[in-house]
């Protein structure tokens, strides 16, 4: 069963990152090109969609990230991808790499069916279903927002969440500035 294997997988990169946490252990600290990572994240995206959704990039942060490439990878495709799956088709989402007044901020707007305002302190949690049939049924393992949480932990980050039902979403990851270098070249 394809979707056991996907809880299978991500209860080891969430049982990875606790480990990691507990032995107070930070991540490998590289210099991460955000321009590919992110194209690559929204290349992932578009197949995920298979072009139900507008889905595009807006990168007006000329810098770079100190921290670990792949754990940052699955932090921003597990945002991503839940915008895909709680937008309905013809919906519009967008990515952005832009500045913030702390640092650097990872923003995923979407337009889809929003989540009530007291479900929203809650979404990090594992296995939280806002309702019951929502996540099952499409296709989420209810792990995705508790890794990207550890994962932003991890790179002192946090993530900000904002929803309008009917209106749609709005998921901050927000980046210290120490942790931040201009791009080179």
């Amino acid at each position: 069963n394809a979707r056991m294997i996907r809880i299978v997988e991500d209860l080891l990169i969430l049982a990875r990152l606790e480990n990691a946490e507990d032995l107070a252990t930070s991540p490998q600290k590289n210099l991460v090109a955000m321009l590919p990572l992110l194209a690559a994240v929204l290349q992932d995206a578009e197949a995920l969609s298979a072009g139900k959704h507008r889905i595009s990039l807006e990168n007006s942060l000329d810098m770079d990230i100190l921290g670990d490439e792949k754990d940052l990878r699955s932090a921003f495709s597990n945002v991503l991808s839940n915008a895909i799956r709680y937008t309905p088709a013809g919906g519009e989402i967008v990515m952005r790499w832009i500045w913030h007044s702390a640092g650097g901020q990872l923003v995923v707007q979407d337009s889809g069916i929003g989540i009530p305002s007291q479900h929203l302190g809650r979404l990090t949690e594992r296995f939280y279903r806002v309702s019951s049939s929502r996540s099952r049924d499409s296709g989420g393992t209810g792990l995705g927002l508790a890794i990207v949480n550890h994962v932003l932990s991890a790179h002192q980050a946090r993530l900000e969440i904002s929803s309008d039902l009917g209106v749609g979403s709005c998921f901050r990851c927000i980046f210290p500035i120490d942790l931040l270098r201009y791009r080179e070249g």
